[in-house]
């Protein structure tokens, strides 16, 4: 593959991200999860082919192109995950075989995913590589008890069927090898692949005969027990847990200790609706694998009406939180990538009661208050916020995000121009952030708003930069000061060659451009490195400072980072 130094700028097309993006198989997306609303790149069918619609645009329709037993899917990878999200994202990456139209190919799909207010996750964004097809011999030996998910509910459908008129209860057992990320990373996907095998064929050994055992998504595998009352599920749960723990699995890559998490879901208990049992089971196992659980986690009845009430009223408390002046701001710094001295700070939005320890953060909070038609308002107490501050404290810069809908509200623009006249000499140390995605409606009409912005003193950021929807023609058009590199490239640097190019070549045209740039999503030292080597202005990351809320009393702002 060439050198993105040979690379010449000189033609439109030379280096159209688009088109270098599907060159290399990749795709970006961004799923909100609790709508299951899937959102692809623009090169989707460049890469993928033609594929049913509701693979698409549904979380679920994508699922259903995977191969049963080939790899933990999107779901298990997010869901599977131990880690709390901070408010700037937890990193997932799996692997599996995706059928795109009869043409089986293996995929290496990465991301961060983004907690709700309750912790769990709410949305995430990443990226899907296809890697090379599949071989016919590799899902040769899988067995008969590989199954889907639709499979999978209806086959528990059928267990409650039978057993439930009898007054005979079912329990779902949802088990999962514990930490296969780090098996991937230690011993690579051949020897895992040979680890869930082994792990089912004990599984296998232990299964009563009149109980089912499936595997599916992967790394997990449902056990359907029959006639098993609630006090058993912990003793049954452990001796599933028991016969895979109890030696060693030797792989073709060496020795691995492997131990399972556990979630379980109780009929009658729990209702007589298979998805939702499932779906409970899996919310179980989520809760084992987060506090590292030994025994089986038991999921409980929940007051769904409630819960959805709660939900429905998100919007409500958000505006109630702006009317009581409860929106806050976090800053994260962006450094030099060469010296890591701080030069500027993303304010991030933060919206609830820190009395409660509840806090909506702008990846769940800002599509709601899109969807409601209250985004602006926000947008604008945010600039206000940002205002105060830099105020306060001559030698900050900050940047602040502003919606789509916003920037072509004429009462919002109307209203930040008003404000940043007024404040000029504060306008010029803030940049605006806008998104990509932004850009691509009327992109004519977007560059006149964004003329219009800088003409008072602000700088302006491409956000999410490189999903394809921007041309270089467009992007000479816009008036852009920096290019944030999206960190579903930045982040697997280490192992993919192909974003090391893509990343590369995405410098490169920033450079032509004569524009800074930013790499986003830096968490490690080789990441950093790369990254300045190559000639990247600025680092944005986990490793160079996590967002901190802003208190009543502002400290002093750091003027390095590590």
């Amino acid at each position: 593959m060439p050198s993105p130094a040979l690379f010449s700028f000189r033609k439109d097309n030379a280096a159209d991200p688009r088109g270098l993006l599907s060159s290399i198989g990749e795709v970006v997306y961004s799923w909100d999860i609790q709508s299951d609303a899937l959102s692809l790149g623009p090169n989707a069918t460049d890469v993928f082919g033609t594929l049913p619609e509701r693979a698409m645009t549904r979380g679920i329709g994508f699922a259903a192109l995977v191969e049963p037993g080939s790899g933990p899917s999107r779901y298990d990878a997010i869901f599977g995950s131990s880690e709390q999200d901070q408010g700037e994202g937890v990193l997932y990456r799996t692997r599996y075989a995706i059928d795109l139209g009869g043409r089986k190919m293996w995929a290496e799909d990465t991301g961060r995913w983004f907690a709700g207010s309750d912790g769990r996750p709410a949305c995430a964004r990443g990226v899907l590589r296809l890697d090379r097809a599949v071989r016919s011999e590799e899902f040769g030996s899988s067995g008969s008890d590989l199954c889907d998910r639709p499979a999978l509910v209806e086959q528990i459908g059928l267990s409650l069927q039978e057993h439930l008129p009898q007054d005979r209860p079912v329990v779902v057992l949802v088990a999962a090898i514990d930490e296969l990320a780090r098996l991937n990373d230690d011993f690579g996907h051949e020897a895992t692949d040979e680890i869930v095998i082994t792990a089912h064929e004990r599984l296998r050994s232990v299964t009563r005969q009149r109980d089912h055992l499936v595997r599916y998504a992967g790394n997990s595998f449902a056990i359907i027990l029959s006639g098993c009352p609630r006090d058993q599920i912990d003793s049954a749960a452990r001796r599933f847990i028991k016969v895979v723990a109890e030696s060693a699995i030797e792989t073709s890559h060496g020795i691995a200790l492997v131990r399972l998490r556990v979630g379980a879901a109780h009929a009658p208990e729990l209702g007589s609706h298979a998805g939702e049992l499932l779906a409970a089971a899996e919310g179980a196992l989520a809760a084992a694998r987060a506090g590292a659980c030994e025994d089986a986690v038991i999921a409980r009845p929940q007051r769904r009406r409630q819960d959805r009430a709660d939900h429905g009223g998100l919007d409500v408390q958000a505006v109630t939180a702006l009317n009581e002046r409860r929106v806050r701001l976090a800053l994260q710094p962006v450094v030099s990538a060469r010296t890591r001295e701080v030069a500027f700070h993303e304010a991030l939005l933060r919206v609830g009661q820190p009395e409660a320890g509840l806090f909506f953060a702008s990846a769940e909070l800002v599509p709601l208050l899109e969807r409601r038609g209250l985004v602006r308002l926000f947008d604008h107490r945010v600039f206000e916020l940002a205002l105060a501050m830099l105020a306060g404290d001559p030698a900050l810069t900050l940047s602040i995000n502003v919606s789509p809908v916003s920037l072509g509200d004429p009462e919002w623009l109307d209203a930040f121009l008003t404000l940043a006249g007024t404040s000029r000499g504060l306008a010029s140390r803030l940049i605006v952030e806008i998104t990509e995605t932004a850009t691509i409606q009327d992109p004519v009409r977007i560059a006149k708003l964004l003329a219009r912005i800088k003409q008072h003193g602000c700088r302006i950021a491409l956000d999410d930069f490189g999903a394809g929807h921007t041309s270089l023609k467009h992007l000479r058009a816009f008036p852009i000061d920096i290019l944030k590199i999206d960190g579903a490239f930045t982040q697997n640097l280490r192992r993919s060659t192909d974003d090391r190019f893509y990343v590369r070549t995405l410098i490169d045209l920033a450079r032509h451009l004569e524009v800074e740039t930013v790499a986003e999503w830096v968490d490690d030292e080789l990441q950093a490195t790369m990254l300045r080597d190559w000639g990247v202005t600025y680092l944005q990351g986990h490793l160079v400072g996590r967002a901190e809320l802003v208190t009543e009393t502002q400290p002093e702002r750091r003027r390095a980072v590590g």
